[in-house]
């Protein structure tokens, strides 16, 4: 599996401070984990949390991730920054996966 950032979305992440201790976290709201019942979001600072146990290399750097969601995501994915919208975008070779993929700071939650 391959995850790249574009140079847009790489761009867009330095304005926020967010290029450190990425992750790749999936959320969901069943117990069943079928793809339709989750999305992926993109989270920066969340190195402390347990729940990873995977690592996945991108071209700005190692994230890490939930082993088990790999298989909702493609050979070959790419995150992507849409200015006009200002949204994050998850696609791959099948096309968008996220059209809006959350970019959360864990520094900020409380």
């Amino acid at each position: 599996m391959k995850l790249t950032f574009t140079d847009t979305a790489i761009e867009a992440l330095k304005k926020r401070d967010m290029t450190q201790s990425l992750s790749l976290f999936y959320y969901t709201d069943s117990d069943c984990g079928c793809p339709s019942s989750g999305i992926f979001a993109l989270r920066s600072h969340d190195d402390l949390d347990t729940i990873y146990d995977a690592i996945v290399e991108t071209n700005i750097g190692d994230i890490i991730v939930q082993k088990w969601a790999l298989v909702y995501l493609d050979t070959d994915n790419v995150i992507d920054y849409k200015e006009s919208q200002g949204t994050f975008i998850l696609k791959s070779e099948r096309g968008y996966l996220n059209m809006n993929l959350p970019v959360e700071d864990k520094r900020k939650v409380h």
